[in-house]
């Protein structure tokens, strides 16, 4: 049996990794930097603080990185199928 520590170890469940800390533009700077040197393709952020932790991510966060082009401000379809670039469903017979 292993010897019970305090210390997280890496992978070990229920722990957060390292994350990212700072202004809403420090973050959407470093986020438009990963993005432009293909180092990602989106985003999951996960506030510190709920609920309060949203809204700053929703009305400060969201609009800096649009401003940088790397969120999108519009959906292309109305359909989540449009939005993912899938083809339409066939109709199905009745």
């Amino acid at each position: 049996m292993e010897p019970r520590s305090q210390r997280p170890r890496p992978g070990q469940p229920g722990r957060r990794a390292r994350g990212h800390v700072g202004t809403p533009q420090a973050l959407a700077d470093t986020f438009a930097h990963f993005v432009r040197h293909g180092a990602v393709d989106g985003f999951n952020v996960s506030p510190y603080l709920v609920p309060h932790g949203l809204d700053d991510i929703a009305d400060l966060l969201v609009p800096a990185l649009q401003e940088r082009g790397i969120y999108r401000t519009a959906y292309a379809g109305t359909t989540l199928r449009e939005h993912l670039g899938l083809r339409p469903r066939p109709a199905t017979g009745s």
